[in-house]
């Protein structure tokens, strides 16, 4: 049996929102107009996360999204309630996502006698979700003549406005906003070309055909991460091309988040008339990771649909916020 993933023992459930769910979430809190429904659900969310029970955290997705937004003060209104209803938790950035399922894949299929290190996906603030350590230190002069407490929540309060400013991307003092560039949409508008081109493209090619296509392509995408593994692990490169071309896609198949990839890109290559988007290629990043660690998955339509076209992923994702009042902790 494929070793699996030695993820932390959790007894928190995991929800992951897309962020046109926080959006409108945000939305409701600040007195705007929703949809029926959504009040309830904010409710049964605040409900779960001070009973301990489950957590709503952000990917480092949630903070790119929102820095989209062009007018600070809705940047600010959409981060206080993510920040707020998260509680702080983050999931694991996607590369070291990718990299643990790599080692952990590896191991077990060449049998290496090696002990996987301990992953967490749930974690706290926007080092995790980044994947960087990024260490905040405050220096107090005379820190003996402030108590620790005092000390903790200045320290405290300190770093929650950082950590407000680095997801709404906006700091206002006095009365100037001062707000972070705007992102370079390059690589979002290259994926969603690349999906123009591929979608349908199941119509040329026999089933056998599509599979090593999909294959080939994952594997391509995958193999820095697989060097950088085998280089970590200690084991010869001839080691992992001896074991040809089955066991390589059997290998792919053991990564949760490339088996994640590898349906969505069969899904686009057999409709036609599917609508690519900007937003793409993050909901393929994070979603993805998404459905495979979360307990249930909140996000737009056109993603809900394909995944729920794999009966590993059905049950937990869905396209609709109120769905989440029939979700079960116990």
């Amino acid at each position: 049996m494929p070793r699996q993933p030695n993820m932390e023992i959790r007894k928190l459930k995991i929800i992951y929102l897309d962020q046109l769910h926080w959006i409108e979430i945000a939305k409701s809190v600040n007195g705007k107009t929703t949809k029926v429904g959504t009040q309830k659900v904010i409710e049964y969310m605040s409900q779960l996360s001070s009973s301990g029970l489950a957590v709503f955290p952000l990917s480092i997705s949630h903070y790119y999204e929102t820095l989209k937004q062009t007018v600070p003060e809705r940047r600010q209104r959409l981060a206080n309630v993510m920040r707020s209803m998260s509680r702080g938790y983050t999931v694991a950035a996607l590369n070291n996502v990718v990299k643990y399922e790599v080692r952990s894949s590896l191991i077990s299929m060449l049998n290496l006698d090696i002990e996987l290190e301990h992953f967490k996906y749930l974690g706290k603030n926007l080092g995790h979700a980044l994947g960087e350590n990024i260490n905040f230190n405050l220096v107090w002069p005379n820190s003996e003549s402030v108590p620790e407490d005092i000390r903790n929540k200045i320290e405290d309060d300190i770093f929650n406005i950082v950590e407000d400013t680095l997801l709404s991307g906006s700091l206002k003092v006095g009365e100037v906003d001062h707000v972070f560039t705007k992102l370079d949409l390059t690589p979002d508008n290259t994926f969603k070309e690349h999906l123009e081109e591929w979608k349908g493209c199941a119509s040329s090619m026999t089933k056998t055909e599509l599979r090593k296509k999909i294959y080939s392509i994952t594997l391509n995408d995958m193999l820095i991460p697989i060097f950088e593994e085998l280089v970590y692990l200690g084991v010869p490169l001839e080691n992992f091309s001896a074991l040809g071309e089955e066991n390589i896609w059997r290998l792919l198949d053991m990564m949760p988040t490339r088996k994640v990839d590898m349906h969505l890109r069969e899904q686009w290559a057999r409709n036609g008339g599917l609508t690519p988007k900007q937003s793409d290629l993050n909901d393929w990043c994070h979603i993805g990771s998404a459905i495979c660690y979360s307990d249930f998955v909140v996000t737009e339509k056109q993603m809900s649909n394909l995944l729920s076209r794999s009966n590993e992923y059905s049950s937990k994702v869905t396209s609709n916020l109120s769905d989440l009042l029939s979700f079960k902790v116990a």
